[in-house]
């Protein structure tokens, strides 16, 4: 996979205009690792929200349905081309992206978790 789709495919995965970030006092990653199931599932659904309000303009950001924008990858199919940890690590570090309809993206370690969670709930969906 090219330099360009590679990252394109970490942008895709979310966006938010004027996210604020990340807070240095908390890493991503860390809620999930000692939330219980509803709390990991509250986190998911603010991913979705997350996602769905950024996103889904131009990417298709559940279990089904095709991308409104052809070239934009599914998410359901980006959680299998890079690992969560690639992608938390592509979010932890801010997205900047080669297209140039695609706004570069900072995130704040909270909603990094949420978005997580949320494609964890699209690789689990798949894998099972």
């Amino acid at each position: 996979m090219t330099m360009v789709r590679i990252v394109a495919a970490l942008a895709l995965v979310c966006g938010l205009s004027g996210a604020a970030a990340q807070s240095p006092d908390s890493a991503p990653g860390q809620a999930a690792a000692v939330a219980g199931p509803d709390v990991v599932a509250e986190a998911a659904a603010r991913g979705r929200r997350l996602a769905d309000d950024a996103c889904a303009g131009c990417h298709a950001t559940g279990p089904v349905g095709s991308s409104p924008l052809a070239d934009a990858t599914p998410f359901r199919d980006v959680v299998h081309r890079r690992s969560l940890d690639q992608l938390e690590a592509g979010f932890a570090e801010g997205l900047v992206t080669a297209h140039p309809a695609m706004p570069a993206f900072v995130f704040r370690a909270s909603e990094i978790d949420d978005l997580i969670a949320w494609l964890e709930t699209l690789k689990d969906a798949e894998d099972a």
